[in-house]
């Protein structure tokens, strides 16, 4: 696999309340290309300049902090799973952390929590939102990109939630931690898990914010290459994230991989896996038919491919999106009672995770409507 080139696909970074309100700042629709880091075992996103502009351009936007802020529908399931691996990695690695710096804190969900109960806790993140928020809770927020040109006081601790995935270079960034840390400090940090994808070539992982699509293989390569010693790595009890512990390497190890079989298999699984999922969603789209896409942002790259951005609708459960859209389709998210009141012809659901339970519940409210249901795992 040199580079897999799936051409434009939605361009996801927002929600918005109507059509294309306020207007998007960069295309609806982005160029999107696979590489392989051989050395590290890693899937990621081929380097495209002006995409890199546009990524710039909405890391600067009040809409782009993720869901870990106050009122947000997967606030409380993923931010209290995060804090209790972060109170695991505590008792069990350091039980002396004393001070708590976060790169990337959004809604300084997490650092709000660890501040009640008792530690010292500071951020750095570009968002206005970050910085609103820092304000609200009383809590310090370098209104700026990491690494910072001033000089950071040492921390027992350093975390991030969905950083790292979308960093160029992880291990100069994971590198640069050990000059922001007390001796015996830690790491800890979650990215999303994509040894469910990867394995089957499901592009659904995409997202043109994430350059890293890791399995715990390849996040173990990259936190050693680091110069990091890798206590834990697991999968999250909640949602489909990575959790990973290190602390500083007392020397270091690591040895470059080498192999492209495991590129070579992902190459040829996306092409299998592309044209199943694609000729239904050609069959849902025929006239006549209505199709319907649950857990719709794991749908647009297909849909892009596809052409498809009309003439559907999608169905989420969570109530934070509901009737927003996204950019480049007009399609406004419905929830499961407006899918029971008005089922379509095909439906499928694109969660490896939930969709089996989705799936039930779906066929219980809606027996005798001949709906035509998928999964993602009925593809692979």
């Amino acid at each position: 696999m040199s580079e897999i080139n799936l051409g434009k696909l939605g361009f996801y970074w927002r929600m918005t309340d109507a059509l294309n309100v306020p207007q998007n700042p960069v295309p609806d629709f982005v160029d999107f290309s696979f590489e392989f880091d051989e050395a590290h075992q890693l899937i990621i996103q081929k380097k495209n300049d002006q995409t890199w502009e546009y990524l710039e351009t909405i890391y600067n936007e009040n809409y782009n902090v993720g869901y870990l802020q106050e009122g947000h529908d997967l606030a409380l399931s993923y931010g209290d799973d995060f804090l209790n691996f972060i109170e695991h990695t505590i008792s069990s690695y350091n039980s002396n952390v004393k001070r708590v710096f976060e790169i990337g804190a959004g809604g300084c969900y997490i650092l709000d929590r660890l501040k009640q109960k008792g530690l010292d806790v500071v951020a750095i993140d570009p968002s206005p939102i970050a910085a609103k928020a820092g304000n609200k809770y009383g809590i310090e927020v370098q209104n700026e990109f990491y690494p910072t040109k001033e000089k950071i006081e040492p921390s027992d601790l350093i975390i991030h939630y969905d950083v790292l995935e979308h960093v160029l270079d992880p291990w100069d960034f994971l590198r640069m931690h050990k000059n922001d840390l007390t001796e015996g400090g830690l790491i800890l940090f979650a990215v999303p898990d994509c040894s469910h994808y990867i394995p089957v070539g499901d592009i659904s992982m995409i997202l043109h914010e994430h350059i890293n699509y890791y399995d715990q293989e390849s996040l173990r390569n990259v936190v050693e290459s680091a110069g990091f010693e890798v206590l834990e790595i697991k999968a999250a009890e909640y949602g489909g994230v990575l959790y990973c512990t290190a602390k500083v390497a007392k020397e270091e190890t690591w040895v470059p991989k080498v192999g492209r079989e495991k590129a070579i298999k992902f190459e040829n699984d996306i092409t299998q896996l592309k044209d199943k999922v694609t000729a239904f969603i050609l069959e849902g789209t025929q006239e006549g038919n209505t199709l319907g896409c649950y857990i719709p942002l794991r749908m647009v790259p297909y849909l892009s491919i596809c052409g498809v951005n009309s003439n559907i609708r999608f169905f989420d459960d969570n109530t934070g999106i509901h009737h927003q859209y996204f950019d480049g389709f007009d399609a406004k998210v419905e929830n499961m009672d407006e899918l029971v009141e008005k089922p379509v012809t095909h439906l499928i659901i694109m969660s490896a995770i939930f969709g089996e339970i989705i799936k039930t519940k779906v066929i219980d409210r809606t027996v005798g409507s001949g709906m035509q249901i998928k999964c993602l795992n009925d593809f692979f």
